[in-house]
């Protein structure tokens, strides 16, 4: 009677749904939304079907949240890819931030063996920072002929990153590289022979295995991000290029550039507006060194974002900026962050906003300390070195200060700016450093107070993983 009761009961509720009932699409959505393939191998337990489920996951992700043993995580990630049954997938990332001894070439070279085999879509692969020691094994990375991504962080694990000898990345159309060693010539074959539809090139704290030129030829290349230690020259034959940043380089040459039609801002809303040929860059940041500046302000017209973060120091060196700085490109966008080496900060900063025209937005990194006074007789002791008279900036509509502190130095800083008229005139954003929290009101008060009336400035803090107004 009981039992009769029962099925009754469940007849009425109607039919029973299991997890394992639903389509494999349907198990590999939600076994993604796990965040790893060691926790999708997990629900194996769940069932007899599910122990297949996770072995077609269209990505596979191997990250270490936390201090593990060496062998727990590299046996989750050998085994895993082991059991991977699909012909392809689309994502492999496995990422090692907290694994403490170097990972054996040959174990690392199995993983990019089976995503040469697989991948057919984004590679991520993330090992440890270690330096290399004097017995450090060589990398080799094997042709992914499917990948479109790749990005590859070796930690400087290796002796050297080799790359493949023949054969085409046929479907690659970003790569990054960071912290690495890499032969100059391996380098330029890929780039220019190896990867037909690279669209985006970054490496990052890279260093040459010999003191080299560079040359890098793509007609598809539109955005390079190139450090790259014992570099001696680079030389840029990317006609495509529209997003560049260069560090560190005492020289570099520009071979084939495109003319593009840009419309003057002035000119945007006239209905019979003229249009320009120039040589245009959405993107141009220049660190370090500023010896390549002449050169690249003489091929490029036009920059909608210039990002200066230059070293300065005082005497031959100071005058060495000055000329190279002598023209900037008219730029929309001009980011500034300056390290001073015995010699002031102000009158640098003052040399390069008295060479903008048209610049609708300033960002001005304060530095964190103040450095020593110049050194006898340097050149920015000048008259006018300090004069705010010739600058323009009539386009002017925001200035963003990053970093302060509300020491003193700063304070200084923003007053001698606050005395322009245009940029008084402008909307100011003074964004407080993420290492504090607050500030007395009594030091924005002083900025306020230095600033033209009726002049609009706000303060941000940030919180809770953005800016927020401080009150």
């Amino acid at each position: 009677m009981e039992q009769d009761g029962s099925r009754r009961r469940r007849r009425r509720l109607g039919p029973t749904y299991r997890f394992s009932d639903l389509p494999d699409d349907v198990l590999h959505r939600i076994l993604l939304r796990l965040g790893s393939a060691p926790a999708a191998a997990r629900t194996s337990v769940l069932s007899q079907r599910w122990r297949r489920v996770w072995t077609r996951l269209p990505g596979l992700v191997f990250r270490d949240h936390g201090p593990l043993r060496n062998r727990s995580f590299l046996s989750a990630v050998d085994g895993g890819l082991a059991r991977y049954s699909a012909p392809t997938l689309r994502a492999l990332h496995i990422s090692m931030f907290h694994v403490a001894s170097r990972v054996p070439a040959a174990r690392v070279a199995g993983w990019l063996r089976f995503a040469a085999e697989h991948v057919a879509g984004d590679l991520l692969l993330c090992l440890p920072w270690l330096p290399a020691g004097g017995d450090a094994e060589e990398l080799v990375l094997p042709l992914c002929v499917g990948a479109r991504t790749i990005q590859l962080g070796v930690g400087h694990g290796f002796r050297q990153l080799r790359l493949p000898p023949a054969g085409a990345f046929a479907a690659l159309t970003v790569m990054v590289i960071r912290d690495a060693r890499i032969d100059a010539r391996d380098l330029e074959r890929v780039v220019c022979w190896q990867c037909p539809f690279l669209l985006e090139l970054h490496l990052v704290a890279i260093a040459l295995v010999a003191v080299s030129d560079i040359i890098l030829r793509s007609t598809s290349l539109r955005r390079l991000n190139f450090e790259v230690g014992n570099t001696t020259r680079l030389v840029l034959d990317t006609p495509s290029i529209e997003e560049l940043s260069v560090s560190n380089l005492a020289k570099v040459s520009v071979v084939a550039l495109k003319l593009e039609e840009i419309v003057p801002r002035h000119d945007a809303s006239d209905p019979h507006r003229r249009r320009l040929l120039a040589r245009h860059l959405r993107w141009l940041a220049v660190k370090g060194s500023h010896l390549v500046m002449p050169v690249l302000m003489r091929h490029f017209d036009t920059v909608d974002q210039l990002e200066l973060d230059l070293a300065v120091s005082s005497g031959e060196d100071y005058k060495s900026f000055l000329r190279a700085t002598t023209k900037l490109a008219k730029c929309d966008v001009f980011v500034v962050k300056l390290t001073t080496e015995w010699h002031a900060y102000e009158s640098s900063l003052l040399y390069l906003l008295r060479k903008l025209a048209g610049t609708r937005k300033v960002v001005v990194h304060l530095p964190w300390t103040e450095g020593p006074p110049c050194m006898p007789g340097c050149n920015c002791g000048r008259k006018g070195s300090l004069n705010i008279d010739y600058i323009k900036l009539e386009s002017l509509e925001v200035v963003e200060i990053n970093d302060f502190t509300g020491e003193d130095h700063q304070v200084k800083i923003l007053k001698l700016l606050l005395l322009c008229k245009n940029i008084s005139a402008s909307r100011i954003v003074i964004n407080i450093s993420r290492l504090f929290r607050w500030l007395s009101e009594g030091t924005c008060q002083r900025i306020r107070d230095e600033a033209h009336p009726g002049s609009d400035i706000k303060f941000n803090v940030w919180l809770n993983g953005r800016w927020e107004p401080y009150a």
